[in-house]
């Protein structure tokens, strides 16, 4: 027999379900577990140690000749019964170590007790059926997976059950018995075995389709105790597959907390909602007032004011405006965080949607007393805002009137914090402030970005900024009123619609703030805010976690010169977010940011099916320790260098660098040139030789290209062979015609550097363009003596061939 098999427990052979009496009792209730159809019934005491077996046997020493036992057996106590011995075991003793024990009696008993450390009751063991599982496994001559697995299961501090195709229990743990065995066997009924028959169908449905995938099936059990406590167990069942097909899983989790937390939460929201509510309609509705009648005296319906009575009403109309404001935030971000928030999108022009928050912002600037008080300005100051839109940018699948609340609130931040400390009020007027919206395609979003010259955002206050009533500035040196939630209220908005926001900013430089928008819904059945996947491939999105304005910087700077767009996250659950939303095709990750560290992070990214595609490297520190660097895609170490971070950026095609080709005028056909401009080269045309070697002394051509036939050939290669300068430069001979071998032309012109176009076909320029621009792109990078930078005509062609 095999050791492993006979150094296994003997509670893996241990019959738990089984029907169990407790003293003290009467006869009647274990004789009712017998005509349910028990063999046997464990009698326990009020500790769960075992005190015997109750069975038919138990009976023959009671049965009188003249009185049926039927009718005695309900006034009987069951601790007066001779019941059959049941001798006690520990259920962690070893298959060896039982055999050995029992075969020291000729006599030993046929069903013991399996007891735990303390003596309690766990299981029923059959001395039978164990040596019978035995000789079976011995005439197999390996062990069965059951057995294997079994010894896991019950070192495994959660609850976990195993069970068959039948519903029959193979295995069960300590956890799972005393926590929900009882309870679950005591609430089967015919509506759970109906469930348990959905479930099952549903099941087959799911393996017919994918044989592979495991189906997982939360089920909820709440039980109450004899103290009216109740307990919450949600019962994950998994079909296992391979070589454990056949059985099922369950692992149990008790969320009692987390239900109660959550009823708790519910009552909490629902409180809010209704004191939001309530507070919208009480201010809203005497503010109107306020403001209706602040309006007619401005306007002189009741009569003049002088000059001081116009400036307190004029103050009072701006501040209840701005309270208004106000309580419309706080309602509409409570409204956006419970999801009751809805958008009407449809298709609108991003230019008018600009011009139209711009001169909002302007009539709120002019109309705002604080502004004047603080800064001064040259009379007949007014806001100039600069608004770039490319030509490409038409429209946008958006609400338009949040769309213009999210500009209207991003550009009056920028106006706010657009002066810095030293332009207070003095005698000098203030600089005006330097504020800009442009709007362009980026990676198949539409970016809106609003960016100013102002103060900036310190560095470590940059993770709080889409955080609830936050302020860049500090309360006592704070100039304009704000409760610090429109960035974060735009936020939601932009989520909403599918995209979302990001920001770069650098103190006493400015800030830039950038709207992503998706430009048409994905389908127009689908609600605007779900999940949006943009095809990737070719992506050119990097979504940096970092929380150092250096570092960022610094990769942001080196990203723009390789032509890919950053995206910047500064919190582990910001970062989530966008990697989500925005599908970058490299996330660069540092461990040292709030909310989640980045290794937690990573671990999230890597376990969601909508991000672990998703290329993660980790910027780490030589000194700080590889927590969990086996699920990342590479590792960068600080400082950060460019060369290292080339082998990390996918789809990464150089740009071309552009050439200067000299060559002779009518030397060259016009398809040619053409050709050599369409891969973006310059061209140096001269009338002759003399001109040549001027225009080769002021503009250092690089290559020097000739054509012809074989007499025109040689006697232009003996011409060029008596210039200094041209003698120097590579000469790429290209014609379509029969010349001499190349070999030969190098032999006889050994000062010169020649090189030859080999597959020119210009005749069939039409059909097979793009395999002609890339013979030439490659004759002109092997006369060069390196390799070019990829041309994207490569990739073109390449994909057109397959």
């Amino acid at each position: 027999m095999d050791s492993l098999i006979l150094n296994q427990s003997l509670e893996i052979y241990g019959q738990s379900l089984v029907a169990i009496c407790r003293l003290p009792t009467d006869v009647s209730e274990a004789l009712a577990l017998l005509k349910k159809g028990w063999s046997n019934v464990v009698v326990l005491d009020h500790n769960d140690l075992p005190q015997g077996l109750f069975n038919a046997r138990c009976l023959l020493n009671w049965q009188s000749e003249s009185v049926s036992f039927s009718f005695v057996a309900p006034s009987i106590a069951l601790e007066d019964i001779d019941l059959e011995p049941l001798p006690a075991i520990s259920m962690a003793m070893t298959i060896a170590d039982f055999l050995q024990r029992i075969s020291q009696y000729r006599h030993s008993a046929e069903v013991w007790a399996l007891v735990d450390t303390k003596g309690k009751f766990t299981a029923l063991l059959e001395v039978t059926k164990l040596l019978r599982s035995l000789i079976q496994i011995e005439q197999s001559q390996s062990p069965s997976i059951t057995s294997l697995l079994l010894p896991l299961i019950y070192q495994l501090p959660l609850p976990v059950m195993i069970s068959d195709l039948d519903g029959e229990i193979v295995g069960m743990n300590a956890a799972w018995r005393n926590s929900l065995h009882e309870s679950l066997a005591n609430i089967v009924s015919s509506t759970t075995t109906e469930l348990l028959q959905e479930e099952e169908a549903m099941n087959a449905g799911f393996a017919a389709n994918d044989p592979q995938l495991l189906q997982t099936t939360p089920v909820t059990h709440q039980f109450c105790t004899t103290d009216g406590a109740s307990f919450t167990w949600q019962v994950i069942n998994v079909s296992l597959q391979g070589a454990l097909q056949g059985l099922d899983l369950s692992i149990a989790y008790d969320i009692t907390a987390q239900k109660n937390l959550a009823q708790e939460l519910s009552g909490l929201s629902r409180v809010k909602d209704e004191f939001l509510t309530c507070i919208n309609h009480e201010l809203k509705t005497p503010l109107t007032s306020v403001i209706g009648i602040a309006s007619l005296l401005t306007n002189h319906t009741f009569g003049e004011l002088n000059d001081r009575q116009s400036r307190y009403v004029k103050m009072i109309h701006q501040s209840g405006r701005q309270l208004v404001s106000i309580i419309d935030n706080i309602f509409d971000l409570a409204k956006a965080e419970s999801g009751q928030l809805e958008l009407y999108a449809e298709t609108v022009s991003v230019r008018e949607v600009c011009q139209k928050s711009i001169q909002q912002v302007k009539k709120l600037v002019q109309q705002d007393s604080t502004i004047f008080r603080n800064y001064h300005f040259e009379e007949g100051w007014e806001l100039d805002i600069q608004l770039d839109i490319e030509p490409t940018v038409q429209t946008v699948y958006a609400d338009e009137t949040r769309l213009q609340q999210m500009l209207v609130s991003l550009l009056s931040n920028a106006f706010k914090f657009s002066f810095l400390p030293s332009e207070l009020v003095d005698d000098e007027p203030a600089t005006p402030p330097k504020i800009g919206v442009t709007a362009k395609w980026w990676e198949g979003w539409l970016a809106i970005t609003v960016w100013d010259q102002g103060i900036g955002i310190p560095e470590e206050k940059q993770n709080l900024v889409f955080q609830k009533f936050q302020q860049v500035e500090s309360v006592l040196t704070r100039r304009f009123e704000g409760t610090g939630v429109s960035l974060i209220l735009t936020r939601h908005l932009a989520r909403l619609h599918g995209g979302d926001i990001t920001f770069v900013s650098q103190v006493n430089v400015g800030s830039q703030f950038t709207i992503l928008l998706p430009p048409e819904p994905n389908n127009p059945h689908v609600k605007l805010g779900q999940d949006r996947q943009l095809d990737m491939s070719h992506s050119r999105l990097v979504l940096i976690v970092e929380t150092s304005t250096e570092v960022v910087d610094w990769l942001r700077n080196t990203l723009t010169q390789l032509e890919y767009q950053v995206v910047v996250a500064r919190s582990g659950t910001e970062a989530l977010e966008k990697a989500r939303r925005l599908q970058p095709c490299l996330i660069l990750l540092s461990p040292h940011v709030p909310m989640l560290s980045g290794w937690d992070v990573l671990a999230l990214l890597k376990g969601d099916l909508v991000t672990q595609h998703i290329r993660v490297v980790m910027m780490k520190r030589p000194d700080e320790p590889k927590i969990a660097v086996h699920q990342a895609d590479g590792i960068l170490l600080k400082p950060l260098k460019a060369n290292e971070l080339s082998h990390f950026l996918p789809n990464h095609v150089p740009t071309p660098k552009p050439l200067k080709f000299l060559y002779l005028n009518q030397n060259l056909e016009e398809s040619v040139i053409e050709l050599l401009q369409e891969l973006g080269h310059c061209l140096l045309e001269a009338e002759d030789f003399a001109q040549c070697d001027i225009l080769a002394k002021i503009w250092l051509p690089d290559l020097f290209l000739l054509d012809g036939d074989n007499q025109s050939l040689l006697q232009c290669l003996e011409d060029i062979s008596q210039l200094e300068i041209l003698a120097d430069l590579p000469i790429l001979i290209v014609t379509k015609s029969a010349i001499a071998e190349i070999n030969w032309l190098q032999k006889r012109f050994a000062n010169l550097d020649l090189y030859d176009c080999l597959g020119l076909d210009l005749d069939h320029l039409d059909t097979a363009r793009d395999k002609i621009l890339l013979v030439l792109h490659q004759s002109i990078s092997n006369a060069m003596c390196y390799v070019l930078p990829q041309s994207p005509l490569d990739t073109r062609t390449l994909d057109r061939s397959l």
